[in-house]
């Protein structure tokens, strides 16, 4: 019987350590799913800016900046109206109006430069804080350079990504610092996200 009592009393003790380890243990916090919200379309905007190549074609390349009705001056084709449309759209419209009027076989590429209908809000230790472009592929990290980089105060590891899944605002706290050289992933912003980066506790 006396055996039986210490085997069960060193049971009990051994079950009562891992519920104060499991009670003590820092939960981990789990990523940001991006999957939960589709990326933008690719669409222009009024004020984005966009690079238009014309293969052999000085003239024809160049960037151009959407105007706030929509269009673009385009050489030889005039104002053009480009919001809404996607890049390969506007691709397709320039092809057809430089092959009936100018050239036989145009090759044309469209990509997007700016896209400053779209934004990403970065407050707190930054050096301009306030609201950044956004552009396709847009990082954490590329978010935080385009606010100017964080201030001599600023908590690097500890920068606060808020963004609308649902209707529901969600909130995940991100290391950039340990982005920024290696050692954790990088993760994509959105347009309409807003970070935060916090100050630094001494």
């Amino acid at each position: 019987m006396q055996v039986f009592h210490c085997r069960a009393s060193a049971r009990s003790w051994f079950v009562a350590v891992l519920v104060f380890a499991a009670a003590c243990a820092k939960p981990v916090q789990r990523p940001m799913n991006v999957g939960e919200v589709d990326a933008p379309a690719d669409r222009i905007g009024i004020d984005d800016t966009f690079d238009v190549r014309v293969y052999g074609e000085p003239e024809l390349t160049g960037a151009f900046r959407v105007a706030t009705d929509g269009t673009i001056d385009y050489p030889l084709a005039g104002r053009v109206q480009v919001a809404g449309l996607r890049t390969g759209q506007i691709q397709q419209m320039l092809v057809e109006k430089l092959k009936d009027r100018y050239l036989k076989e145009p090759q044309v590429a469209v990509t997007i430069k700016d896209r400053n209908s779209q934004k990403v809000s970065v407050l707190g230790q930054v050096s301009k804080p306030g609201q950044v472009g956004y552009y396709p592929n847009m990082t954490i990290v590329d978010a935080i350079a385009s606010a100017g980089g964080f201030t001599g105060i600023a908590a690097k590891n500890s920068v606060s990504l808020r963004r609308e899944v649902g209707g529901k605002i969600e909130m995940r706290v991100y290391p950039v610092a340990d982005i920024s050289e290696g050692r954790s992933q990088n993760v994509m912003v959105l347009p309409g996200d807003v970070l935060v980066v916090d100050e630094r506790v001494f």
